[in-house]
């Protein structure tokens, strides 16, 4: 069920196949949970809207020491002419600013992983089903006060099956609820933009426990937005180009975890990071695992992968990457 297009590696492809008989579903309620999400998309989708003004307070809760470090978001946006976004996390500063085809930050390549989960979450998470999502039931339900439909479905992911759910709103067609694997995302108390609707609260748990709370408004600014009255972060502005000649990471060193003696059954931990300019990965998230005791092993193995990095109109660059380590008899 993937939210949006990423660059994967090909091992990734291992994933899109499964069992025929696994796949049997009623055609009809399929295509009515591919509307509903459609209508999700629809109703909160803010790609194409310009000229608003973004304001998130957000507060991480560390599942492992139970502290809390809060901070803030800020974009204003005029659409695909550029916008400005100012990030306070802790004790990390970072502000971006894109014009045109000029842009200018202050964001670092070692900065905090929250930011980037962060952004995932912002201003709401949204999907598509997939050829490996398996569209059991939907039913009638009752979320956050809300009328909803909920979709029932199955992810196949290697030789592992997620039962996952996600509900939508009968009337507004928001996305209220996102049950997948290990993820639970909550959107409530939205608001009108426009045409659309937005979540003026969220919250994700993980595997059961809170670990990101977001409050957000957005409101449309009363006058177009200037992005040239942008002021550079960096204090110079660099011009930045679209890769119309891409050659994508190549794998130089990418070991798999020595297998285990409980037989051949593979289970798959899917990791989100960075391929880095030097061909260096830094892992960031688990986007995938039906194993949480094996996350933290496949985190340090895939930060040991090295890459000959993107090459972008015959430059290199930093990418951000899907990775799945497979681990077998585990």
């Amino acid at each position: 069920m993937p939210r949006a297009a990423r660059f994967c590696l090909p091992w990734f492809v291992s994933l899109l196949f499964c069992c025929p008989a696994l796949n049997a579903e009623d055609v009809k309620v399929r295509e009515q949970a591919v509307t509903l999400l459609e209508r999700a998309n629809a109703a909160s989708l803010i790609a194409g809207f310009r000229d608003y003004e973004q304001v998130v307070t957000f507060t991480f809760h560390d599942l492992l020491n139970g502290t809390n470090k809060a901070g803030t978001f800020s974009r204003t946006s005029a659409g695909s002419d550029g916008r400005r976004d100012e990030f306070t996390y802790a004790d990390y500063h970072a502000a971006t600013a894109v014009a045109g085809n000029r842009q200018s930050t202050t964001r670092a390549s070692n900065e905090p992983p929250e930011i980037i989960e962060l952004l995932d979450q912002l201003p709401i998470y949204l999907g598509r089903f997939d050829d490996k999502d398996v569209i059991r039931s939907i039913e009638d339900s009752n979320v956050f006060g809300r009328a909803a439909n909920c979709v029932n479905f199955e992810t196949h992911l290697g030789t592992g099956v997620q039962a996952n759910q996600i509900c939508v709103d009968v009337e507004r067609g928001t996305l209220l609820r996102w049950k997948v694997g290990d993820d639970l995302i909550e959107n409530s108390d939205f608001f009108p933009v426009a045409q659309l609707w937005e979540p003026g609260h969220i919250r994700h748990f993980v595997r059961g426990a809170l670990r990101l709370e977001i409050e957000q408004r957005i409101t449309r600014t009363s006058v177009p937005v200037d992005v040239n009255a942008f002021s550079p972060p960096s204090g110079t502005w660099q011009e930045w180009w679209r890769c119309e000649d891409r050659r994508r990471p190549v794998g130089v060193s990418m070991p798999m975890p020595p297998p285990g003696t409980a037989g051949t059954a593979v289970v798959d931990v899917v990791v989100r990071g960075y391929i880095l300019d030097t061909g260096a990965v830094r892992p960031t998230i688990i986007v995938s695992s039906l194993r949480p005791d094996l996350n933290d092993e496949a985190m340090k193995l895939v930060a040991t992968w090295r890459f000959a990095p993107l090459m972008c109109n015959d430059k290199v660059a930093a990418t951000i990457g899907d990775f799945v380590v497979h681990f077998q008899g585990r």
